[in-house]
């Protein structure tokens, strides 16, 4: 799978940023992506509007509601994904998704039709492990990864269970609650991390609270990726709303993102 062969062929920790899909809208979101393909994002995680995200602070909550009002529908992220495999992006692909939507589709179409447009791994945050079932499973048959979140929080029983059935890679929550930007990462992060690491070598890649460069590099040293969410969504709102246009938004944006993927580079 493409998730496997790229942490496989990396010689340094995976950049991962995230983009609401439909925010502003989906042609800015497509040129969103391309770019950061071009300024050195390994991986891209494209988050999915829904009313009532569980995971998600104010900042990526607001988004779902812009993209929501301008009629995000679930088809728009596949069309959103198949034009970016059209544009020749081979850059994985990973969907965090409410199981809500999930189920809503139909859990097989869902599958296929998200492996058909080129979607490579599945991040369902109000579906932990434990309570999957088979959906590991059926997921791996249509060619695509299911990966679990680990919070600080987690008791060891469950750790245990995210750390058997998770592929692609294990997604460590720095912080306990929600999404959003953090002024400092906790101490005991690197520690969560190197515990994962002694019971699996799944790669554990980080997020939430993540938002500098230098944060991005300090999570580098010790991970396998750093993820990078609220910061970028929050930029583009901010741009946005001082009325750039998409071209010049976009490559703002860009910058940053290849200040952010050196930082993760270079540690």
């Amino acid at each position: 799978m493409r998730l496997h062969d790229c942490f496989e062929r990396l010689e340094h920790a995976a950049f991962i940023p995230f983009f609401t899909v439909g925010d502003p809208d989906l042609d800015t979101t497509r040129a969103l992506v391309k770019e950061a393909a071009a300024r050195g994002a390994d991986i891209v995680e494209l988050g999915v509007p829904f009313s009532d995200p569980i995971a998600d602070g104010p900042t990526i909550q607001a988004s779902y509601g812009r993209a929501l009002e301008k009629g995000f529908k679930l088809d728009c992220l596949f069309e959103l994904v198949r034009r970016l495999r059209a544009d020749g992006v081979t850059t994985p692909l990973v969907a965090m998704i409410s199981q809500s939507l999930v189920f809503k589709r139909g859990p097989d179409r869902f599958l296929k039709e998200a492996a058909g447009a080129g979607i490579d791994g599945l991040i369902v945050p109000d579906l932990p492990a434990g309570y999957e079932g088979d959906t590991v499973e059926r997921a791996a048959a249509a060619g695509l990864d299911l990966i679990f979140l680990c919070a600080p929080t987690t008791t060891p029983e469950r750790r245990a269970r995210i750390v058997e059935r998770s592929t692609g890679f294990i997604y460590c929550i720095a912080v306990a609650g929600i999404t959003g930007t953090r002024a400092t990462l906790p101490t005991d992060l690197e520690a969560n991390v190197r515990d994962l690491k002694r019971r699996t070598d799944k790669p554990i890649c980080v997020g939430f609270g993540i938002s500098k460069p230098e944060q991005a590099a300090a999570v580098a040293s010790f991970a396998d990726g750093a993820i990078v969410g609220s910061a970028l969504v929050k930029r583009v709102a901010e741009l946005g709303a001082q009325g750039l246009p998409p071209v010049k938004l976009v490559r703002v944006v860009g910058e940053e993102l290849a200040a952010l993927a050196d930082a993760v580079h270079g540690a």
